[in-house]
């Protein structure tokens, strides 16, 4: 029986237009109210690269735009959603899905890059007529980011026409025979126009929190970013009740909607600074991250495709172990990191580069890896290598809160527990079942964050091989500092620009600390998930060590990898790191593993890809050819856990207790 297809407005712009934001904001009341869901698609030039936010060091806005078109397959994404759904189009003007959607018959409502008559048009063609009240809406005066991408729940709950801000001769073809209201107007004030906010815009801190408590009464969580994250995410924002939040810094933001921001399980967005998720996480509250076209269409989870059957793992026998513990064998795995929603792209380039190698390895998820991705490639993992799938090597596992990163050792112990375990739930009733859901659980920090006196000089793996440390200045300051040179530039904007930048290196956000044990609190949450084994990160880089003190679960430590003062955890950097680490393990003679993780955004995205593919690689077939030694064994990590508790038993490693 042919599947039911609900109908979809999707909504195409130029990333660069005026009214890209206000319309879609209009579209996403309009559609609601036909019955139909909503998407958007803003034509770019993005850069494909990893934006870990601040302001981008070149200010280039496609720089936070996602991926690029081809290589984070927005074509193949499209055609998945014409298949899933009954598609209609109204596109502000020329579009590159333009083509694609008129060879398969989609309707357009309107093509007119002019607002006004682009309205006209698509209002001709609904059974909704077109709103007596028209909001104009502005930037704002605050320093910083624009705040007009903010307005959508003004726009959506009272059901206005909504245009960027212009001229009065500009506006009056929609303004005649309308109600004028104004919102953050960065020019004079309308004549006869109401405005809804008359005080001046103070920070956008403070005129996103004012619209998130406005609409306080239709809130039912939060979209936490930069006006282009949020622009591009208004059809999710509207479809799960979202309010969108930002600042600069955003803990200011945090930190004042802290009580509404605990009641929420996670937090969708992207972090100014990743002093967000310690935040976050002392709120209890996870953090999925997202960009905007990152995953291009976020509609597609609203209309899943069915898992397909896991394939039968193959693991080697007990006996099999033993011998190998008495061979003093080393076993190693690679566990990639993918788990936000946003790095879902990186698995088309990740997929062939396992899938080439026959790497044994971990990919680790959280729900809404699940919930974005129910087909190739992350489909893959269930299929046999026979059919061109990545089964039984490659192997699930489900990341820190589950539906998204927190720091949980800061986090308080039952919002950490409770969350994780709707999070399993939710996955095993998509995946078919408790046994088929991830029985593997790594960990963001579990260990709790002991501070420590940061070096002031770094040594690195590479040229310059010694780098000065230095505070960087304060979130959302400028580097222009007071005390200028002649010319009006500081020394910290000439040295920035000049090749000297090489030899500094800020002091990041978590450079102070390094973790403590294993949290046992957080361990024996993970046990009662339902999880087999875990990660710890206590006790990084050291010899092989195991928590078995915790009934039912094995938490092993990594022995390869660094901690690099960013997001807190531990990660491998380059092959380098898995020399060093196979050269330290196998100098004894002693059995162990070699484990550790990458992050694989910074690998496999659509742009670092191209810089950073052939290093990825390299390791990859590194650790599937058993190391320059030729002596490591690649497993999956299931395997690695069941050799770390089987070594713990015989006394072959140390275990480590947790506190």
């Amino acid at each position: 029986m042919p599947r039911h297809r609900p109908p979809l407005l999707l909504f195409l712009a130029p990333a660069d237009h005026p009214d890209r934001d206000a319309v879609c904001a209009t579209l996403a009341w309009l559609a609601e109210a036909e019955g139909k869901l909503f998407e958007c698609y803003f034509d770019a030039r993005p850069t494909g690269s990893h934006y870990g936010g601040g302001t981008p060091l070149g200010g280039d806005p496609n720089d936070m735009r996602g991926g690029t078109f081809t290589g984070a397959h927005h074509l193949e994404q499209l055609l998945l959603v014409l298949g899933r759904f009954d598609v209609e189009a109204a596109s502000l003007g020329p579009s590159v899905l333009t083509p694609t959607l008129d060879e398969l018959g989609v309707r357009f409502r309107s093509r007119s890059a002019e607002v006004v008559q682009f309205y006209g048009e698509v209002f001709a063609a609904s059974s909704e007529r077109m709103p007596g009240t028209l909001l104009v809406v502005g930037r704002g005066r605050a320093p910083g980011a624009g705040l007009g991408a903010f307005a959508f729940p003004e726009v959506v709950h009272r059901r206005l026409l909504a245009v960027a801000e212009r001229d009065e001769d500009e506006l009056r073809p929609l303004s005649q025979g309308r109600e004028v209201e104004t919102l953050w107007l960065a020019g004079p004030p309308l004549e006869g126009a109401t405005e809804l906010r008359p005080q001046p815009t103070l920070s956008v801190a403070t005129e996103t929190i004012w619209m998130a408590e406005r609409w306080a009464v239709h809130r039912r969580g939060f979209l936490l970013g930069d006006p282009e994250l949020v622009g591009r995410w208004v059809p999710t924002a509207v479809r799960r009740g979202w309010v969108g939040i930002h600042g600069s810094p955003q803990t200011e933001v945090v930190e004042r909607l802290a009580e509404p921001l605990r009641q929420v399980d996670a937090v969708h967005g992207r972090q100014h600074d990743d002093r967000d998720f310690l935040a976050l996480s002392r709120l209890g509250t996870a953090f999925q991250l997202v960009d905007p076209g990152r995953p291009p269409f976020p509609v597609l989870a609203e209309a899943p495709a069915p898992w397909p059957a896991m394939a039968s793992p193959v693991e080697p026998s007990d006996r099999q172990l033993r011998a190998w513990a008495r061979e003093g064998r080393v076993l190693t795995t690679l566990l990639f990191w993918t788990g936000m929603a946003r790095e879902l792209e990186s698995l088309h380039a990740l997929a062939d580069v396992l899938g080439l190698t026959s790497l044994a390895a971990g990919l680790v998820l959280t729900t809404a890896s699940f919930a974005q991705m129910s087909c190739p490639p992350l489909t893959l993992t269930r299929l046999p290598r026979h059919l061109g799938g990545l089964a039984p090597h490659v192997e699930l596992l489900l990341a820190s809160a589950g539906c998204g990163a927190m720091i949980e050792s800061e986090a308080p112990l039952d919002r950490f527990s409770a969350t994780l375990r709707r999070s399993v739930a939710e996955v095993a009733e998509r995946l078919g079942g408790r046994e088929n859901a991830p029985l593997g659980w790594w960990p963001v920090m579990d260990a709790p964050l002991v501070p420590q006196s940061p070096r002031r000089v770094a040594v690195g793996a590479g040229p310059p091989y010694v780098r000065v440390r230095y505070h960087p200045r304060p979130l959302g300051s400028s580097f222009e500092g007071a005390a200028n040179l002649s010319g009006g530039r500081s020394l910290r904007a000439l040295v920035r620009d000049s090749p000297a930048r090489r030899l500094f290196e800020p002091i990041r956000p978590f450079t102070e600390f390094q973790p403590g044990a294993p949290g046992r609190g957080v361990l024996e949450a993970v046990r009662e998930a339902g999880f087999e084994y875990a990660f710890t990160c206590a006790a990084f880089g050291g010899p092989p060590r195991a928590v078995v003190d915790i009934g039912g679960l094995t938490a092993m430590t990594y022995t390869a990898g660094r901690w690099d003062g960013w997001t807190p955890f531990i990660t491998v950097n380059d092959l380098s790191d898995l020399r060093r680490a196979e050269r330290r393990l196998l100098r004894g003679g002693h059995p162990g593993w070699l484990i550790g993780t990458l992050d694989t955004c910074l690998w496999a995205f659509s742009g670092p890809i191209w810089s950073r593919g052939s290093a990825l690689f390299a390791m990859c077939r590194w650790v599937a050819e058993g190391g320059s030694s030729g002596r490591l064994i690649n497993v999956t990590p299931r395997t690695a856990s069941r050799y770390a508790r089987l070594l713990a038993g015989m006394g072959l490693v140390e275990s480590l207790p947790s506190a």
